[in-house]
């Protein structure tokens, strides 16, 4: 009499209908003759496959997840980076003071800040029978990049100017101080890049985890002038 056949075994994968084992390999990076496999448009993962009994069994295989669902279930792993997929960050609302169409002055210091709607965590849930896993996108620096006027790294969103409150004379904790005009960049203006940068993690099928991070920009330009001023000596003058 024949054994019974574990529909589960941890070093095989999952017995599926047709007698072989199936072991998720999210970590697989297929070469070019394998990557032929994947049907484009179709979700889907690669597995390890293994047929008992069958000599020469072994392969690495992408099947469907529509046919591969109720076998193996994605790995967290697998599902955490389709929750990444569905994140949508926010281009970074920013404000300037004085104002980006203000003609900004050499040696002055600007006021930098990127608004509090702009600044708030991004959620996203990746789910199918027995997984789910939400990943979550947070906000951990900005760069302010004025090309050849300057660069700006913070480590949060800054503090928006309040007239009658703040010393537009003070450098706030987010602020920058042109050194030189933009009279000579294109359009006589310096080239604005606000780029946010994401920490990114996930939670679900039991586990937790970071994932690469991400990044949201917004581009403006702003034009910086030189005040000049005469100083004349002598008493009264």
């Amino acid at each position: 009499m024949l054994g019974k056949v574990p529909c589960v075994d941890p070093e095989l994968g999952r017995l599926a209908s047709d007698g072989c084992y199936y072991k998720a390999r999210p970590d697989f990076t297929p070469p070019a003759i394998l990557a032929a496999e994947v049907t484009p448009g179709i979700p889907g993962s690669w597995y390890e496959r293994k047929c008992p009994g069958v000599s020469s069994s072994y392969g690495i295989v992408w099947r469907p997840d529509a046919q591969m669902g109720a076998v193996v279930p994605p790995s967290p792993e697998v599902m955490a980076q389709r929750a990444v997929n569905r994140l949508v960050l926010p281009a970074p609302a920013f404000g300037l003071s004085p104002d980006v169409e203000t003609v900004q002055l050499v040696g002055v210091p600007v006021w930098l800040w990127v608004d509090a709607a702009s600044w708030m965590s991004v959620s996203a849930t990746a789910s199918v029978p027995g997984v789910s896993v939400t990943a979550t996108a947070r906000p951990v620096s900005v760069v302010w990049d004025f090309g050849s006027g300057g660069q700006v790294r913070c480590a949060g969103p800054g503090r928006a100017f309040q007239a009658g409150v703040d010393d537009p004379a003070a450098m706030s904790e987010c602020a920058i101080r042109f050194t030189r005009g933009s009279a000579g960049e294109p359009g006589g203006r310096f080239p604005l890049t606000v780029t946010v940068s994401w920490q990114v993690g996930w939670v679900g099928g039991g586990q937790t985890g970071e994932a690469a991070g991400l990044t949201s920009q917004t581009t403006a330009s702003v034009a910086v002038g030189e005040s000049q001023a005469l100083v004349l000596s002598g008493s009264g003058r």
